[in-house]
């Protein structure tokens, strides 16, 4: 059995100010996409003058690159770090929205849900490992728990937003809040630290000769790596 033990940080490090950076851009990113879902249905039908199915893919064709990418996100978030995953994924998001502004027909609707379920899914998935990596084993559930609090509370407000703002303003009024909101998420994350602490688990030595896991915890984001050593599993390199 390994032992978990805490690696520490420096005394400045804020935990509270290092989730609140997650919640913000995770939140604001969900914003924006729950936005634009009671609008786009009116969009197809009205200015573009599409029907029922364009309407279906339009709204869901996201889901195609929000989940195909989600594993490249990861492997971004563990090679390149949780925070700049999760802001690149914001900025994504950002992007969509103004992708919707010029009037590109189906074509270019379709192409701007694409980006947003790219900008999403990495958001989402480097989200999630970073509020991983700052919470104490002890607590994990319930900081999970809590962070999802953020995603759905992003879906439920952002659709009222968007009936609102086109109300007031119309559609465009409603793609520039899809726009701006990341990017209000984003600037609150850039603010806070990328990382305030991560734990390590040592097998000791008593334990299987032929699996030693180790967590690499002297630099932010905390990599894993399990090393395989038994004849013919190399080890591998990160």
């Amino acid at each position: 059995m390994s032992a978990a033990t805490e690696v520490s940080r420096p005394a400045s490090d804020r935990p509270g100010r290092s989730f609140a950076g997650i919640f913000a851009v995770t939140f604001c990113g969900l914003v924006a996409v729950g936005s634009v879902l009671p609008v786009l249905p009116r969009y197809v039908r009205g200015p573009l003058h599409e029907g029922d199915l364009a309407v279906g893919v339009v709204i869901g064709c996201y889901a195609i690159t929000g989940l195909l990418l989600r594993p490249v996100a990861g492997r971004l978030a563990d090679r390149r770090g949780r925070k700049p995953t999760a802001l690149v994924g914001a900025l994504l998001v950002a992007l969509s929205g103004l992708l919707y502004l010029p009037s590109l027909g189906l074509a270019g609707l379709i192409a701007a849900r694409l980006v947003l379920g790219a900008g999403e899914g990495s958001l989402y998935t480097a989200g999630s490992a970073w509020i991983v990596d700052l919470a104490p084993v002890a607590r994990r559930g319930r900081v999970l728990g809590l962070y999802g609090l953020a995603v759905w509370g992003g879906l439920s407000v952002g659709p009222l937003a968007g009936e609102l703002l086109l109300e007031a303003g119309g559609y465009r009024a409603v793609w520039l809040f899809a726009a701006a909101m990341p990017v209000v998420g984003a600037a609150i994350a850039t603010r806070v630290p990328g990382l305030t602490r991560c734990w390590k688990n040592i097998a000791p030595a008593s334990s299987d000769p032929f699996v030693t896991i180790t967590w690499a915890g002297s630099s932010p984001p905390c990599r894993s790596a399990i090393h395989l050593q038994s004849p013919g599993c190399p080890i591998p390199t990160p």
